[in-house]
């Protein structure tokens, strides 16, 4: 990886000053708080006592969008080998047929408005599902005081945006499912995530220098190019989703994801594109080491594949649990993605085309 500041971008990202110029809204000093509020969404998470009625429902379904759906996305992954009952994420304005009295329904919105997810709660409330609410406030806020709804409030000060609040979106929704016998070991699982996210953040904060700095190495690497992120089957394939979108919203950037061992099946034939057309690609392979030995060797196998095309590096996921191993992961596309941005010469912060998107929306 290159050790020294790409010569395509004016900022240099040892230069603390220069990336903070663009920084309006403190987005990496968001990054480095991520262990504190990792810790805090524990606190409130634990103080969370859902009614009885929230037990043994026959699926989960959580509704949601952006960076208040990846939570879901992660839940999923991780509970889905002792999860005995069916979790789908919704990012729908509508809700599948089947929710009704024995779903145990998650509205998750960090806003509080997000439109989708209003209607889709909407809709189960009058299926009668068993309803959840996470949020900061808003009309989602509102309404679950109204209806009476089991509520987990998270913090809106300092104001953050969704893809920055990871942690409140995601702890509270462990504790709700080990709370209702769902999820066992979250205690342990978070002291250990917690403990990684700690030593890694100081090891890619911005004050320690680029060759000692895997992240903002990642970064240069990326630089430039179109990142393609690969994850492992099980929670790798969910954070790569993070890191792609992490790509689009911070770094501003297009960017892909997809899974190991899926893409063997369609996407690996895509590689036999032209060189010319593959010049623009950059991958990254997130890879869990408790993968099998089958997917480890596709991995393998397709990077041989890949590598006479577009340069490949492999991101080896730490930690003895799922849930460490995939925090330690996001936590670490985090930082990639904001040292992205500042060669970019981009605010992280910035969501230009969405706010344009919603005003549009507005008047329709």
């Amino acid at each position: 990886m290159p050790a020294s500041p790409n010569p395509r971008s004016s900022v240099d990202l040892d230069d603390r000053d220069s990336c903070l110029r663009l920084d309006s809204r403190g987005m990496l000093d968001f990054a480095i708080e991520f262990p504190s509020q990792l810790q805090h969404a524990a606190r409130i998470g634990r103080a969370f006592r859902p009614p009885k009625n929230l037990r043994g429902p026959s699926q989960i379904v959580l509704s949601g969008m952006g960076g208040s759906a990846v939570s879901g996305d992660f839940i999923a992954r991780l509970c889905e080998s002792h999860l005995p009952v069916p979790f789908l994420v919704n990012r729908d304005y509508r809700i599948p047929r089947f929710v009704g009295p024995e779903t145990l329904f998650i509205a998750s919105s960090h806003s509080g408005n997000t439109e989708e997810t209003l209607a889709a709660t909407g809709l189960a409330l009058r299926r009668g599902a068993r309803l959840v609410c996470i949020t900061t406030g808003g009309k989602l806020r509102d309404l679950a005081l109204r209806r009476h709804l089991p509520l987990i409030q998270t913090p809106s000060d300092p104001p953050m945006p969704p893809r920055a609040a990871l942690g409140y979106s995601l702890v509270p929704l462990i504790f709700l499912l080990a709370s209702l016998g769902l999820y066992p070991a979250a205690d342990r699982q978070l002291r250990e995530a917690l403990d990684l996210a700690g030593l890694l953040r100081d090891q890619l904060r911005p004050d320690v220098p680029i060759e000692r700095n895997r992240a903002k190495q990642l970064a240069l690497y990326l630089h430039g190019k179109i990142p393609w992120v690969q994850g492992t089957v099980g929670v790798m394939s969910a954070a790569a989703y993070r890191w792609r979108c992490q790509f689009n919203e911070n770094g501003k950037t297009l960017a892909y994801s997809s899974e190991y061992p899926e893409l063997n099946h369609n996407e690996v034939v895509g590689w036999e594109i032209a060189p010319g057309l593959s010049r623009n690609i950059a991958v990254v392979v997130l890879r869990d080491p408790s993968a099998s030995i089958r997917v480890q060797a596709r991995v393998e196998i397709t990077q041989e594949f890949i590598a006479p095309k577009a340069p490949v590096r492999i991101l080896d996921a730490e930690g003895e649990s799922p849930l460490a191993r995939l925090l330690w992961t996001v936590y670490f596309g985090d930082f990639v993605s904001l040292y992205l941005a500042f060669l970019n010469n981009a605010d992280p912060a910035e969501m230009h085309a969405i706010e344009e998107l919603k005003s549009r929306l507005a008047t329709r």
